[in-house]
């Protein structure tokens, strides 16, 4: 094939240096050719299309449509937007809704030769918009209500647009003839458009690499051949091919995993499972070892060719963090060296892969240990939080799993990278209706196209299971399982959901020791003296102490309180002086302070009083054990999640009198109030809560008074059931009267308007694509209503109040009053040395930094 049109009128699809535009597409292409190439994905595209395999014509013309994702930028308004040709430039337009206002001209579609692909079918128009979105976000509603501006396809300069649109048309069909043969019409499901939505925009984001595809500026006929071979490398060499290596894999039984020692049962259970079961819930107690039988889950999976990658969600950055090595030694035994595999570290603020630290400067990251080629490209998907879910392993915030199923950018990039992987959720639980609505939609998307997920808790409630395990297409949910059924659920247990058959459970035996655990309801919640008082009573003793309260401002309180009435000894010590645990420090410090409390209260703990006080971050993530936990009144679940804490390992090392575990459970003097005591994170404040139905709380509070010895885990499914089921909410609204009725409708009624909100945010794979619109400010959309606040990275890392640098802080919103901060005045956001740490200046808004965390103030 050679070109009609000379050098000087092609048109170039990168500029500076120039690539010409039919090499870019082609690029793009190949790569999407090599992607689709891989087992697992084209299974995923196959599940999709929903009715048969994926042939060879709708194969070809699938790569077509990705070579077209530039094709407007044939047009005159782009290529003359840089460069200095002629003072007198064509007005400059948006290559994107070039090719879509092309596409609705009937003259154009004619002299453009558009109308070759019009026997192709009614998936075309559709499957067209899908590759248009590329850049991250469909292009829908108003943007392309504007005037179609039919300048910009004029011929200006001696370039002819539509010259140039038929000759890369013409290119399509020279490097893609099956395409063009008779076959089937390309299918029109909602699920494919979404999906190749997302593979086109990974591979456009792999064939914009300059390292993996030198520009060229000469065309040259037979370019697209060296196309396919740099993609094949390219697909590779980021991490998104097996090809190679796949068969030479190490083992993946238990032993190889994690040593030599036996599974056990729930391990055993969670490997066993049927491979074609795409959903299972895992429940059961903390510190039974979820975490290894969901990464043998994964290897057994990957073994059998059906998923290429894993992404280990969890609650918050530190226990992402903490996890994150345990998974990557786990994962070097099962990945081939030759693969240069390691796993990332999901998380905005770090750039991890492997035990490798990276570091952004501009548009590149530098990595410390100054990798080969070979290695850094494999560590591709860790440079950016776009990328993140295209690892072949990764560990990270659930907020990067969610976003994949938000009308958000790069959602369709996130959830087809996601497709390829098992998605396992740690730490499920339903207190959060916005999350939780959003995470059925992830998972919705996920299981119709063929994906795997896990879903892990300490404790599930029957509504909360029963409604996760419902959600995938032409799925609808009945009558929600009573109090009698939910309660004869055995517990721990692993429920599977198959594709096509209902969901079923399979119990296991628990591997915890029985602990009976002593519980004690004591009216102390507002009295931060008398709690001090006790935690070094039962520390001089000689045990270790835990104290988890609800809100920051009372961890400080006690926090406060020890110090002044026992000095410094008794409490956590870090880098030379007490510490608190809580969400409001550093990044840096973070994992500081979560060292200093597993090296305390770990395996191994040294013998000797202490008192750690924290907020629920100590229930999450980290395997620490106390003789004694002190704990606000909190609901039944979460308060199971802290006891988790408690006893946790058989030891003979626990102090005389302390040989049993207990629990202090405080509540406020008089009682409970139908209106919550919104000072310690509980009922529902005009802004939000933390616990915000005071009937589960009652019904919490009425466990612990009636039964005084709690037998774990032989329990937690009754004590789940009886303190949140709904049956048993609705009979205690009853007894107690209108005003708690009233109160529980204000819940009501909240949690139903976070619902909503997020049926509104969620990206509905089942809808046309067409009718999918992302908001015009994406950023209002969030994966955590109400939570989220900016992340801030200091240009010059400053010395914190534990005597290392910090640099990396996520602020909760409620701490900026009135109008936020702007990006600039993020980014620009300063650090001053004071006494005892830092005051950080963003935007108007002052910050005080020391030992107590970061608040408002100077």
């Amino acid at each position: 094939m050679t070109s009609s049109l000379s050098a000087e009128v092609l048109p170039w699809g990168k500029y500076d240096p120039c690539h010409r535009l039919e090499h870019h597409c082609a690029d793009v292409a190949a790569c999407f050719e090599a992607l689709i190439a891989e087992p697992v994905l084209r299974d995923r595209f196959e599940k999709a299309i929903g009715d048969g395999r994926l042939d060879d014509v709708t194969e070809a013309r699938l790569a077509v449509i990705a070579f077209l994702h530039d094709f407007g930028k044939v047009c005159s308004g782009f290529q003359f937007q840089v460069g200095n040709r002629r003072p007198e430039t064509p007005r400059r337009a948006s290559h994107l809704k070039a090719f879509f206002w092309a596409c609705n001209s009937p003259d154009l579609v004619g002299g453009l030769g558009l109308n070759q692909l019009s026997t192709w079918g009614v998936g075309l128009d559709r499957l067209l918009r899908a590759a248009l979105a590329h850049h991250g976000r469909p292009i829908t509603g108003h943007e392309l209500e504007r005037p179609r501006r039919p300048d910009i396809w004029l011929p200006h300069d001696g370039y002819d647009p539509v010259a140039a649109g038929r000759h890369l048309l013409q290119c399509g069909r020279q490097w893609f003839p099956a395409a063009f043969r008779h076959g089937p019409q390309l299918p029109a499901s909602p699920a494919l458009a979404h999906l190749f939505a997302g593979v086109v925009a990974i591979a456009d984001q792999i064939g914009s690499n300059e390292e993996l595809f030198k520009r060229e500026a000469n065309f040259d006929a037979s370019y697209m051949d060296r196309a396919r071979r740099r993609a094949t490398g390219a697909v590779q060499a980021l991490g998104f091919a097996r090809a190679g290596w796949a068969s030479r894999t190490t083992r993946t039984d238990f032993g190889a995993l994690f040593g030599d020692w036996e599974p056990r049962p729930l391990q055993s259970a969670v490997a066993q499972a049927p491979l074609d079961c795409p959903l299972l819930i895992l429940e059961s107690e903390t510190g039974s070892g979820k975490t290894e039988a969901a990464i043998w889950r994964f290897a057994e999976l990957w073994r059998a060719g059906l998923v290429d990658g894993l992404y280990f969600a969890l609650p918050t950055r530190a226990a992402a963090a903490q996890l994150h090595g345990r998974v990557n030694h786990a994962l070097s035994r099962v990945f081939p060296k030759e693969a240069r595999l390691s796993t990332v570290l999901a998380v905005p603020g770090y750039i991890r892969a492997g035990d490798a630290i990276g570091r952004a400067a501009g548009w590149t990251v530098t990595w410390a240990d100054d990798p080969k080629d070979e290695e850094r490209l494999a560590r591709w998907s860790a440079e950016s939080a776009r990328k993140f879910l295209g690892a072949t392993a990764a560990v990270g915030t659930v907020d990067q799993a969610l976003l994949s199923g938000l009308l958000v950018k790069w959602a369709h990039f996130r959830g087809a990278a996601l497709a390829r992987s098992l998605l396992v959720v740690d730490e499920v639980h339903a207190s959060d209706a916005y999350m939780t609505e959003v995470l059925k939609a992830v998972l919705r998307g996920h299981l119709e196209v063929g994906g795997h997920a896990l879903l892990m808790s300490a404790t599930l409630g029957a509504t909360a299971r029963d409604s996760l395990t419902t959600v995938g297409p032409r799925r609808r949910r009945g009558k929600g399982t009573g109090l009698a059924t939910a309660k004869a659920v055995e517990y721990p247990v692993l429920t599977l959901r198959t594709r096509q058959g209902p969901s079923y459970h399979k119990a296991f035996d628990s591997v915890g020791y029985q602990r009976d655990v002593a519980m004690t309801e004591m009216p102390i919640l507002q009295d931060p003296n008398r709690i001090a008082q006790i935690a070094i009573r039962e520390a001089r003793q000689g045990a270790k102490v835990l104290v988890i309260r609800n809100t920051v401002n009372a961890v400080r309180e006690v926090f406060d309180e020890v110090r002044g009435r026992c000095g410094e000894e008794l409490l956590l010590d870090v880098a030379g002086g007490p510490a608190m645990h809580h969400s409001r420090f550093a990044a840096e410090d973070r994992r500081l302070l979560d060292a200093a409390v597993e090296a305390e209260l770990g395996k191994g703990r040294p013998a000797g009083g202490r008192i750690v006080i924290g907020t629920q971050t100590l229930e999450q993530s980290l395997d620490i054990d106390a003789d004694v936990l002190i704990t606000d009144l909190c609901p039944v679940d979460v308060l199971l999640q802290r006891i988790g804490r408690l006893h946790r390992h058989e030891s003979g090392r626990r102090p005389d009198g302390f040989s049993s575990p207990r629990c202090l459970v405080m509540v406020p003097r008089g009682g409970l109030k139908p209106e919550g005591h919104l000072a310690h994170g509980m009922g529902q404040s005009r802004t939000g809560g933390i616990y915000r139905d005071m009937r589960v709380l009652e019904l919490t509070r009425r466990l612990v008074v009636n039964r005084p010895t709690w037998v774990i885990p032989q329990m937690n499914r009754l004590l789940v059931e009886e303190g949140t089921h709904p049956d048993r909410t609705m009979e205690l609204e009853e007894e107690l009267g209108s005003d708690w009725a009233e109160r529980s409708l204000d819940v009501a009624g909240r949690k139903a308007a976070e619902r909503q909100v997020a049926r509104g945010h969620v990206l509905d794979r089942s809808r046309p694509f067409e009718d999918i619109t992302f908001p015009e400010h994406d950023e209002r959309v969030r994966t955590r209503l109400g939570e989220d606040g900016p992340r801030i990275r200091l240009a010059e890392p400053a010395m914190g109040p534990f005597g290392q640098q910090v640099g990396s802080f996520s602020l909760p919103a409620h701490l900026f009053p009135g109008p936020g901060p702007t990006k600039a005045e993020i980014e620009e956001t300063r650090a001053e040395a004071v006494s005892g740490g830092l005051v950080l200046a963003v935007g108007a808004h002052r910050f005080r930094y020391d030992r107590s965390g970061i608040r408002r103030g100077s």
